[in-house]
């Protein structure tokens, strides 16, 4: 590589570096979304498990759910974006190119089983619709018992598919992902 081609290259990959800094910190956020994700869930179903008469809390893990698929998405459109310029416009600046981006471009598993089979879909829907069968158990047992039905009864019968309809929009996000899975 001759003093000009270096010279040539030094700003293109100082913004690479920088870019693949964004990179990372915005992957420390994904993590930071999925351990909260994970134990608001987790909170919530201990609540729901510590009372017989706690179940319709349970239909706030959609909500949880799909509030984190949205900010996972859009966390990862935001990476995809920084790659997509690195691929576009900084490679073809650099002598040899930046082939890391395309590279993984290239590598993604286009196997529909891999991809429906990937962790996200049990994290977030997955989640949501075991806590809405849950719902829907605790839903007909309170109405087979003798008890009197309450408002909570009727507020989760309410909120059932409004809840089922935020898991549907949390699997779409998370289908929507082009991550590398």
């Amino acid at each position: 590589m001759t003093e000009a081609d270096q010279n040539q290259n030094e700003g293109p990959i100082a913004e690479y570096t920088a870019l693949r800094s964004e990179i990372t910190t915005r992957i420390s956020l994904q993590h930071q979304v999925i351990a909260l994700h994970l134990t608001a869930v987790s909170v919530v179903f201990s609540v729901a498990l510590s009372g017989s008469d706690r179940w319709s809390i349970l239909l706030v893990i959609p909500f949880i759910s799909y509030a984190s698929s949205e900010i996972l998405a859009s966390l990862f459109r935001t990476i995809e974006g920084i790659a997509k310029y690195i691929e576009e416009v900084l490679s073809p600046r650099v002598t040899g190119g930046l082939g890391w981006e395309s590279w993984l471009a290239q590598n993604r598993p286009n196997n529909e089983a891999q991809r429906i089979t990937h962790p996200y879909y049990l994290l977030f829907s997955g989640t949501s619709a075991v806590s809405l069968i849950a719902t829907v158990v605790f839903i007909l047992a309170s109405a087979d018992s003798t008890r009197q039905l309450n408002a909570s009864f009727w507020a989760a019968v309410a909120a059932w598919p409004l809840a089922a309809g935020v898991t549907v929009l949390s699997f779409r996000a998370i289908r929507q992902l082009r991550a590398p899975f």
